[in-house]
């Protein structure tokens, strides 16, 4: 009887409070909300972020350990920053062990194989899902978006070591490489067209389906691209992709890198393997450790102190001043006190309500330590020319790092023994759709 009076009381006490509340904003709510307006005219003539700008913040790159390299590179209006990243480290070690002047490998020649290994991947994928109705959330996120540009270090990775590098000369960017938005949709139109295909298609018939959409994908990447060359002549010597890599690249590049993340969400010191995430299907989905902010960044200081650049992943669109190569959260911090409101989150809570996610991968090629030997500010080199920040470079506080950095890939030798034991564990499997939560 009482547990029966209890539930009353609940369900009334509910019932009140539904009562009480405003669910839409009638005139007594606009009032009491009129009351908090702003009263000036700061905001009215100027951007929000011009009026809160600390503008004692500025760009400073000098270091404590900077990994020195030569020239720059340029994405452009694509979304190869992971290929670009990845090739930049790699050129660095390059150009430092072979003493090399401006020396570039093509993104391009990259770029060729990933659209292809990527399109292999999704036609095998809607074989495997060919008996789960096209509604199903596994054939949604299928053909939503059947093959994007966008990608890990571990493509970069797969590729280089499946079919080797080319210096940018032996096959140079063209204009749906550098704009290559037209050049996706219509890899998209026809795997979507093929995808369909395949679901109806009878067992005998699966392959030559697949080897129709390659062929005419093949065709349509080498039209755009150019054709990957199989051999070339570089320096007055001959090379094949593979030989070329063998000499300019001495990293076994499935072996030798730890793939990290910074998921306050999941436990840490955990390994996780995100499902159908490659792109060379042969090989393994992207598997990363999850670990505090604070170990990634004591590796990182190790990396740097010994030479070495690093990949990271971060959400490169809050807290910048993009074009000064500037990242700080105090930059417009100013916005709260000044308008008395509270924007602030923490770094959980941008996860969880999808405010901040990993958009652009880089290069780290320095830091800055203070007096106790902790980091103050990191040297980034950019994958966007020289005309933002200092000739390309750009700087995140700190602060900004352990806020916004999500994904590292360090070299295993400087990654602490008990740290990297954890590689060899099973990792527990994440859907491709929902990998951070």
């Amino acid at each position: 009887m009482r547990r029966f009076s209890c539930l009353i009381f609940v369900a009334f006490f509910a019932l009140c409070s539904c009562g009480t509340r405003d669910r839409s904003i009638y005139a007594d709510l606009l009032s009491s909300l009129e009351e908090n307006a702003y009263v000036g005219d700061d905001f009215l003539n100027e951007d929000i972020r011009t009026v809160v700008r600390d503008w004692s913040v500025v760009l400073d790159t000098s270091m404590t350990y900077r990994v020195h390299t030569t020239g720059l590179t340029d994405q452009m209006k694509s979304g190869r920053c992971w290929l670009f990243s990845t090739l930049n480290i790699l050129r660095a070690e390059a150009i430092e062990r072979e003493g090399l002047g401006e020396f570039y490998f093509s993104q391009t020649y990259g770029q060729f194989y990933d659209i292809l290994e990527k399109s292999n991947r999704f036609l095998e994928n809607v074989i495997d899902y060919s008996n789960h109705p096209l509604n199903s959330r596994a054939n949604e996120w299928l053909f939503k978006k059947p093959i994007g540009d966008g990608g890990q270090f571990v493509n970069a990775a797969h590729l280089i070591d499946k079919y080797g590098v080319v210096p940018v000369e032996a096959m140079p960017e063209r204009y749906s490489s550098t704009d290559n938005r037209r050049l996706m949709l219509t890899v998209c139109d026809l795997l979507r067209k093929y995808g369909l295909e395949l679901r109806d298609a009878h067992e005998s018939e699966l392959q030559g389906v697949k080897l129709q959409a390659l062929s005419d994908i093949y065709r349509l990447l080498s039209a755009c691209l150019g054709n990957p060359p199989q051999a070339f002549e570089w320096e007055g010597e001959t090379y094949t992709p593979q030989s070329f890599r063998d000499k300019f690249i001495l990293h076994d590049m499935e072996n030798d890198y730890a793939v990290f993340m910074n998921l306050p969400t999941r436990r840490f010191y955990r390994m996780y393997e995100v499902e159908n995430n490659r792109n060379c299907y042969e090989y393994g989905n992207w598997t990363f450790q999850n670990v505090p902010i604070s170990t990634i960044s004591a590796i990182a200081v190790e990396s740097l102190k010994n030479g070495r650049m690093f990949y990271v992943s971060a959400d490169t669109e809050h807290d910048n001043l993009d074009a000064e190569g500037i990242y700080d959260i105090r930059s417009f911090a100013a916005i709260d006190s000044l308008l008395g409101i509270h924007t602030a989150m923490e770094k959980l809570e941008q996860i969880r309500s999808g405010e901040s996610r990993s958009v652009h991968a880089i290069a780290v090629a320095g830091v800055r330590l203070d007096a106790n030997g902790n980091p103050e500010s990191w040297l980034v080199e950019n994958s966007y020319g020289s005309a933002r920040g200092a000739d390309g470079y750009i700087t995140f506080s700190n602060a900004w790092f352990e806020k916004y950095l999500y994904r590292a890939v360090f070299e295993k030798r400087f990654v602490p023994e008990d740290i990297l034991s954890n590689f060899s564990k099973k990792p527990s499997s994440i859907p491709a759709w929902n990998y951070i939560f």
